[in-house]
């Protein structure tokens, strides 16, 4: 399926942006660690699938997260803050902040950037500045790959970024939901916890 503008790729799939970017914003700065970067992308790609009705299944393949389950439409999806627009003043970017897109041990001249996916979409998780943007993922790899000593980056001229959904559409409401990185260590000493029942008098 071609997505040519915004309005196909949001008429198709009706994501709930709002109730996902209060979700981005709740979890905020906690998973920003080297140890919590990998839940965090899993969190925020299991919640683009939830917004969607499940519609884009998370498959959370290599070099591709989300699948549509209508389509098969293959779709990567990187999250970073501020990549899209800048929080103050809300205003779109020239171009995309460099933006990681695969990680390798590959050595020499034989490092190759493999399309895995059909479209690569950014999130722009930043606290001010949320917004989606979609492109082609075989135009990145051919025009706008960086290859980096351990990977594959880009930097996107913005001009060829559909943006799905802009700062000013989002509406933050108060969530008093404990925080994932709370939830998190709570399951964890939960877990340990019955290992252990009926000893040292726990």
């Amino acid at each position: 399926m071609r997505f040519n503008n915004s309005n196909d790729f949001n008429l198709f799939y009706a994501p709930k942006y709002n109730e996902f970017f209060n979700l981005v914003l709740h979890t905020g700065n906690k998973l920003n660690s080297r140890k919590n970067r990998f839940d965090k992308a899993d969190l925020f790609e299991a919640a683009f699938s939830q917004s969607t009705r499940g519609i884009l299944k998370w498959v959370d393949e290599e070099g591709c997260d989300l699948q549509c389950s209508k389509t098969q439409t293959r779709f990567e999806m990187k999250s970073q803050q501020n990549c899209l627009f800048t929080p103050k003043t809300q205003a779109l970017k020239a171009f995309t902040k460099e933006i990681k897109l695969t990680n390798t041990l590959q050595q020499g001249m034989d490092k190759k950037l493999n399309n895995t996916s059909d479209y690569l979409i950014l999130v722009d998780s930043g606290n001010g500045s949320s917004a989606v943007g979609i492109i082609s993922y075989q135009k990145v790899i051919e025009e706008f790959s960086i290859e980096k000593s351990d990977g594959f980056a880009c930097k996107i001229p913005m001009e060829e970024v559909t943006i799905l959904y802009t700062p000013r559409q989002f509406k933050p409401y108060s969530v008093t939901k404990e925080t994932y990185a709370d939830a998190k260590r709570k399951l964890q000493e939960t877990y340990i916890k019955d290992f252990f029942r009926g000893s040292y008098g726990i």
